[in-house]
């Protein structure tokens, strides 16, 4: 047996250098590119494209307001309008027989035919160019008080009878003819969040005038009552007073 292990070592040497050139490098290796999930660009780009389809509503919605005029502080009945009295702000006109604010001169002059709250979109309903209140009569307010003229069963262009409700001293109901009125308008009070309110729905009246203050008085005293005559009735209908 021969004892030269020189070409047995270098064999092995020549073996381990084979292995070692056979298993890769992870720290020089070079990844493949990943491949793109195709269910996720979908997604964003649905995304994207929604994104741009709710900015183009908002941006439509947006110009789809108009500016209209609005009280700027409470318009009382038969009042005639000035610029003071008017406001401009942007809304959805659809449906709603709002004034542009391109006609604000021929606004300016003309008479509200109802109370106007401040606030209160201007309509073709609540302002008139020829003054609503005609030569001998007024327009007073009326609340709608529970029992004596309930808010329900009176409306715009009733005929009603104004009584003054006054207590006697047995304890009895004692009424007091004033006259009869127009109903112009009902106003509903404005609500809370939660839908209540302290205030009471009110009667926009056309009385003639020498019983306007019998009417005020008894309204400010919570006894002006309403009793309804017809229904349906012209501003020109014939009124009376309670002699």
């Amino acid at each position: 047996m021969s004892n030269d292990i020189s070409g047995t070592v270098a064999d092995r040497q020549r073996s381990r250098a084979g292995r070692r050139a056979a298993v890769p490098n992870p720290a020089g290796q070079i990844a493949p590119p990943r491949q793109r999930r195709p269910a996720l660009a979908a997604l964003a780009l649905l995304l994207i494209v929604g994104g741009a389809l709710v900015a183009g509503l908002l941006a439509v919605r947006m110009d789809s307001r108009v500016p209209v005029l609005a009280a700027s502080q409470p318009i009382e009945p038969g009042m005639q309008i000035t610029e003071e009295h008017l406001q401009v702000v942007r809304v959805a006109s659809e449906d709603i027989p709002v004034i542009p604010e391109e006609f604000t001169d021929e606004v300016v002059g003309a008479y509200a035919t109802t109370r106007i709250e401040p606030g209160t979109l201007l309509t073709e309903n609540n302002v008139s160019s020829e003054d609503p209140i005609p030569d001998g009569r007024a327009i007073v307010s009326v609340p709608l008080v529970g029992e004596l003229a309930p808010a329900a069963t009176v409306r715009s262009g009733d005929l009603v009878q104004v009584v003054r409700a006054t207590s006697a001293s047995g304890g009895t109901e004692k009424a007091e003819v004033l006259g009869t009125a127009y109903v112009l308008e009902v106003t509903e009070p404005e609500t809370d969040d939660l839908g209540s309110s302290t205030d009471l729905p009110t009667a926009s009246l056309l009385v003639l005038d020498q019983v306007a203050l019998s009417v005020i008085d008894a309204a400010g005293a919570g006894e002006a009552g309403l009793a309804i005559l017809d229904s349906g009735l012209d501003p020109d209908v014939d009124l009376e007073d309670g002699q």
